[in-house]
């Protein structure tokens, strides 16, 4: 299996993105119709917020392994990205056992022991998805990429229709968002396993690798937060506020974010790709990239005002409502976070950890303080939405800017 022209990999990560956006979007779209209430919804929603939460921080494991991984005529297979895999493991059982301890009661209102196996089957799924992911990344084989994002959210299409139709409870329903990722890993490997093995070396050593992934990790995490943990945030701090009030609030941030964002999101590990030998011209079309997309955000914003709320109505028969005022705060903001997606990547593939760390999180910490202010609900949440991202897209851009001749280029290759 030869490594893929650009074009061939923007091509087809691009047709499985937009694949894996119906399929998601469809199951956005149907859980409000097919889930017995608002409270069914709102949990269900907490579920994927805290799922997908966990799986934006684990993207970050991707993104290192994607700008470490380098094509090599003959190389023994890699025990150091093994044993890398494994302690990201081991870590991350602890993370979901603690998150279902302390979250569960609260959050999930279902069994907390299979709460906690739902959260760490996904999560140890996924560590496989996002290393072997960035193998394939960093080996440019587009194809398989693509490949391990339609079977991933096919399988999990399949599972939650059969369970919102079979009327399935709470924990069992978690349970099928989360086993689509480690059978897709399964799948996949099957296919590609004699394409990798040995095809690749690391430029890095596991403790650099660890300690790389850490930051990245720690910046995922952050992003995170801002593009799918806002309705865990609004389960936490809503205090008095009904369920058809979340629901209706919650529906609107997950089908405005999702077109704008989860393109993007999808593409990080290809954009760092190409960043990573890239040169100072790159800053110019990222700038352009960013003025086109503050006039796209403005104009989707003005939509979502006029037609925004008809849809949520339209969606939810009737049972929820959003003022046109939020729909369009809503909608820039999710174009805020859509443009740090491309920031990002920007200071990622040429080694500029702090600066991605840095914006990224200074814009989930402010999301966080923000949703704690004493205001009311609806003025908290305005300025959750708008102000974070703002910020943290201007510190992204700062650092594109200052410095935009960093090259990425290691030289301590490992095998």
């Amino acid at each position: 299996m030869k490594a893929e022209g650009a074009a061939t990999g923007v091509r087809a990560i691009l047709i499985a993105t937009v694949v894996a956006g119906i399929l998601g979007y469809g199951i956005q779209l149907v859980a409000p119709a097919l889930l017995p209430d608002g409270a069914a919804y709102v949990t269900f929603s907490m579920y994927w917020s805290t799922l997908y939460l966990c799986v934006a921080a684990l993207s970050g494991v991707q993104q290192e392994v994607t700008r470490a991984s380098r094509r090599a005529a003959e190389s023994s297979p890699n025990a150091t990205l093994r044993s890398f895999t494994l302690i990201v493991i081991g870590v991350v059982l602890l993370a979901a056992g603690a998150v279902a301890l302390l979250a569960g009661p609260t959050v999930f209102r279902g069994p907390t022991g299979m709460l906690a196996v739902a959260l760490g089957t996904g999560m140890v799924g996924y560590v496989l998805i996002a290393v072997l992911s960035g193998v394939l990344y960093g080996l440019h084989l587009w194809t398989a990429v693509a490949a391990t994002t339609i079977v991933d959210v096919a399988i999990r299409t399949v599972l939650l229709l059969a369970a919102f139709l079979s009327g399935w409870s709470p924990e069992w329903i978690a349970l099928a968002v989360s086993l689509p990722f480690g059978l897709a890993f399964l799948l996949v490997w099957l296919r590609v396993r004699r394409h990798v093995v040995g095809a690749f070396r690391l430029d890095v050593r596991l403790g650099r690798l660890l300690a790389n992934a850490a930051g990245t990790v720690t910046a995922a995490s952050a992003m995170g937060v801002m593009m799918n943990g806002m309705p865990l945030l609004l389960g936490l701090t809503a205090d008095d506020t009904s369920d058809i009030v979340l629901a209706g609030l919650i529906l609107t941030i997950t089908l405005t974010r999702a077109p704008l964002v989860v393109p993007l999101l999808a593409l990080q590990s290809y954009l760092v790709a190409i960043f990573r030998d890239a040169g100072r011209g790159v800053v110019r079309r990222i700038m352009t990239a960013l003025a086109l997309s503050a006039a796209a955000v403005a104009l989707l914003a003005a939509a979502a005002w006029a037609i925004g709320p008809w849809v949520i109505d339209l969606l939810s028969r009737g049972q929820y409502a959003v003022a046109p005022a939020m729909m369009a705060a809503i909608t820039v903001s999710a174009g805020l976070v859509g443009m740090m997606c491309v920031t990002g990547p920007a200071l990622l593939g040429r080694s500029r950890h702090v600066p991605y760390t840095a914006g990224w999180v200074t814009a989930a910490v402010l999301t966080v303080v923000s949703m704690t202010l004493p205001l009311p609900f609806t003025s908290r949440l305005m300025v959750a939405l708008l102000l974070p991202p703002a910020i943290g897209l201007a510190v992204h851009i700062i650092a594109v800017w200052r410095h935009p001749e960093v090259d990425a280029r290691t030289t301590d290759p490992v095998t």
